[in-house]
């Protein structure tokens, strides 16, 4: 008798039992992070590359990336953490930092950065560690370093008013001047704006904080050290406001004239520098990247600077109080901890967050061993900018501070108030709110 059929049934039959193990063996599923981010626009799609990577080294996870909108992201986090349905990984704004952080909304990181023996002040640069610290306490890693507003200035319309482009003001008076030299204005007409010294200061126009930029230059300090009193009711803040108001009057006939004609946020004003309408624009570093995109012909007609300081007084220096700084954390509730801790070290301290900055050609990397390269020119300002940084405490309610500094300037600016009331009534109702959240 054959065994050959025999022997084949049984191969089929073996076959068929190592099919079904391997069919009914269960399938790998990755474990989601969940990450709210306001990265929009062309850095979406920037961000979604990375976060590829992230996953292909860590395949044990894939990434649900969700893209929010600044002007809802904050009720979208209350509404979460109120309800207990967080996210694993939320990027923070410098301004509602300390506030979520007082709330005891976000993981702190301590434990885990002693766990993996991370050296911090090998990675980061002090300003980033400083400001991503609230009562002590490690609670986020910052995805930038706090960046003071700069002046960008167009070369040829310089040297067209008769100064010097390779020597940019140094002081207030030097950039009263070069303002002046440079705004074409018949009457309340201006075809040509020297400087908006106050850019975003319309209330809840965004973070820039123009008061807080020049006090820092006229050595004066917004709080006290522990964040609990009230400093800017000094003569140094009532000199800021008289000098942004004078300044404004003088230059352009008045802070309303030029906003009528130019605007006063970033949107409004970077079109006409890049038109040549203004001579000089406040912005940040990041101006760079965004100019080489939509600009890139200004890239070799422009200089930029730190901002000026007053020279009338001895105490005044390069400096920018920085308070909150923004980047990304872990709330308290997160569903996968482990996950969000992997992926924070990667976008947040490591290779990820390197790269993202590199194609983004941003400037302002918290990262110490992370180099963008920008043109000569401009390298030294941006090193400058990044020295005169000072952390400060700040309250867990200091984006209502911030919102209140705004509404004192706009009202002197618009003229409702004198410097001298305006500075007093803020100065009452912020040591209120400090009350009322210390």
């Amino acid at each position: 008798m054959s065994t050959r059929k025999p022997l084949v049934h049984a191969l089929l039959s073996a076959a068929a039992a190592v099919g079904f193990a391997l069919s009914a063996s269960p399938t790998f599923a990755a474990e989601k992070i969940v990450f709210w981010n306001n990265w929009d626009g062309s850095r979406t799609a920037q961000l979604r590359s990375i976060l590829n990577e992230f996953e292909k080294q860590n395949p044990q996870y894939v990434v649900e990336n969700v893209t929010l909108s600044s002007d809802t992201t904050a009720q979208r986090m209350l509404t979460a953490v109120a309800s207990g349905d967080v996210p694993d990984l939320y990027m923070t704004q410098a301004n509602d930092f300390p506030k979520w952080a007082g709330l005891g909304a976000f993981r702190p990181l301590d434990d885990l950065v002693a766990r993996d023996g991370l050296k911090l002040d090998e990675i980061f640069y002090a300003g980033g560690i400083e400001g991503s610290r609230f009562d002590g306490k490690l609670i986020q890693f910052p995805f930038k370093v706090p960046t003071s507003l700069m002046i960008w200035y167009n070369k040829e319309l310089f040297q067209k008013a008769g100064l010097d482009p390779d020597n940019p003001p140094k002081t207030w008076k030097e950039l009263e001047e070069a303002a002046a030299k440079t705004t074409v204005r018949k009457g309340d007409v201006i075809s040509q704006l020297g400087v908006n010294i106050c850019l975003n200061c319309s209330t809840g126009s965004g973070s820039e904080n123009a008061f807080i930029e020049w006090l820092s230059r006229n050595g004066g300090e917004v709080l006290t050290p522990d964040a609990k009193g009230v400093a800017f009711d000094s003569p140094q803040g009532l000199d800021t406001l008289k000098w942004m108001l004078g300044f404004s009057q003088r230059t352009a006939g008045g802070w309303p004239n030029a906003v009528r004609q130019f605007g006063s946020t970033f949107k409004d004003l970077r079109p006409s520098f890049y038109a040549g309408k203004m001579a000089m624009i406040m912005d940040g570093p990041f101006l760079y990247n965004i100019m080489a995109k939509d600009a890139p012909q200004m890239l070799d007609k422009v200089g930029v600077f730190v901002a000026p300081i007053n020279s009338d007084n001895p105490q005044a220096t390069e400096r920018y109080l920085a308070y909150g700084t923004p980047g990304y954390a872990i709330p308290k509730g997160a569903k996968n901890r482990e996950g969000a801790w992997k992926l924070l070290q990667f976008i947040g301290g490591g290779s990820g967050a390197c790269t993202f900055f590199t194609v983004q050609k941003r400037v302002d990397s918290p990262l110490r061993n992370c180099k963008v390269d920008v043109p000569e020119a401009f390298a030294a300002a941006f090193k400058a900018n990044g020295d005169l940084v000072q952390s400060r405490q700040a309250p867990s309610a200091f984006q209502q501070v911030h919102v209140r500094l705004q509404q004192m300037q706009e009202a002197v600016l618009l003229g409702n108030q004198t410097p001298e009331d305006a500075l007093k009534t803020a100065a009452t109702d912020v040591k209120a709110i400090l009350a009322r959240t210390n």
